[in-house]
């Protein structure tokens, strides 16, 4: 059994933290199988480096300027099912929810982006409107021909029954592993000198993600500049990530002017992974607004590193944290104000907080990931 990996969609930092951590685990399974499973790959040439030791062999390499959104579904239009036809693939994997249909080929999706069915609750620019709502109209033409889809929590699962009408013999849940390289034992000195790089000096909270309308950045600037009067004068908010929607730039901007602390919030952007390991290491807390989400890499992130965390209680936050957070009612502020308040004085629901997430964090793992896909392609 021939699979083929179509791994161009994968351009964001969830997508490609997923290849760099599953694909090297995927092609070791199908390595030991002998001759009964071969695995090959179709990426763009930038993202070689992202599995070292593969052979050159296994690739299928697409050179030039790398394509995106509907270019991209363009180019696979036209040469997916010739691709297919010279790797006598029989099973072809998207690790995304879009993709074409091939004929006499198994074609397998992954859920992982829940924002297409959730964009209508926000305020978005209109560039970014259409785009999801191309989006959702060909995420439900792709997972609804798909003969297996891979559903990244039991949220997602039951969104895919449920709401798309999946049938339930057609999914497999299969979560998301943990990087250990953000776990709480790193380098002091190295952290604190890449924390300073960002011009990062203190105490500070961090909150983390795409800055995109439903991450709900404005909440946790809100909330802070509530519980400005009962913390030290050298707290700060730092805001890590980046996004390209002009609207909710101008959100951020307007909360940030409002919330009477617009001195201590730093926007940091897009950091190195080593700068966010070191982030999440050292904040005091963490707060995670977001009310969409599959299966965030942010939430295992920061309870691998130990973080004691606030998160909302929008599904699938309480799944994935499990009690290695404390939840509050999405979007209400004063809550979310008290809840940071209470995680910032309170040492000893720290310490639990801490320990708890550190356990929760082993749930997660990329090994039993990869075992799990890896039956999901071969098992028929």
């Amino acid at each position: 059994m021939m699979a083929l990996v179509d791994c161009l969609s994968s351009v964001s930092g969830g997508a490609v933290s997923y290849l760099r951590n599953v694909i090297p685990r995927l092609y070791g399974l199908f390595k030991a199988s002998g001759e009964s499973h071969k695995l090959r790959l179709l990426v763009h040439e930038s993202q070689k480096v992202l599995f070292p030791g593969i052979p050159a062999s296994e690739f299928i390499v697409l050179a030039g300027p790398r394509m995106s959104g509907y270019r991209r579904v363009w180019w696979e239009f036209f040469n997916i099912p010739n691709v297919v036809a010279e790797t006598k693939a029989d099973v072809l994997f998207y690790p995304y929810q879009i993709g074409l249909r091939v004929n006499g080929v198994k074609k397998v999706h992954m859920l992982c982006n829940m924002d297409p069915f959730h964009f209508h609750r926000y305020e978005y620019d209109f560039k970014l409107r259409i785009r999801n709502h191309l989006l959702k109209f060909e995420s439900r033409r792709s997972l609804s021909t798909a003969d297996r889809v891979i559903a990244i929590s039991r949220y997602v699962e039951y969104y895919l029954v449920q709401f798309l009408g999946i049938h339930p013999s057609k999914v497999r849940l299969i979560y998301n592993g943990s990087d250990k390289s953000f776990g709480p034992r790193g380098q002091v000195s190295r952290d604190a000198a890449l924390i300073a790089e960002l011009n990062i000096f203190g105490d500070f909270i961090l909150t983390v993600g795409s800055l995109f309308p439903y991450r709900r950045c404005e909440d946790v600037i809100a909330a802070f500049g509530r519980i400005e009067p009962t913390i030290r004068r050298d707290l700060t908010l730092v805001i890590a990530g980046s996004g390209t929607d002009w609207h909710y730039s101008r959100v951020l901007d307007r909360a940030i002017a409002a919330s009477g602390v617009a001195d201590r919030v730093r926007l940091v952007g897009h950091v190195s992974p080593e700068a966010m390991q070191a982030l999440y290491r050292c904040c005091r807390l963490c707060v995670i607004a977001s009310e969409v989400e599959a299966c965030p890499n942010i939430a295992i992130e920061a309870m691998e590193a130990g973080c004691v965390t606030v998160a909302s209680d929008s599904p699938p936050l309480p799944e994935i944290f499990d009690g290695g957070a404390t939840h509050f009612p999405s979007r209400d502020i004063p809550t979310l104000a008290e809840t940071m308040q209470r995680c910032l004085s309170d040492e000893k629901l720290r310490q639990e907080l801490s320990e708890r997430s550190r356990t929760r964090a082993q749930d997660f793992s990329w090994d039993r990931c990869a075992c799990e896909t890896y039956s999901a392609l071969v098992d028929w």
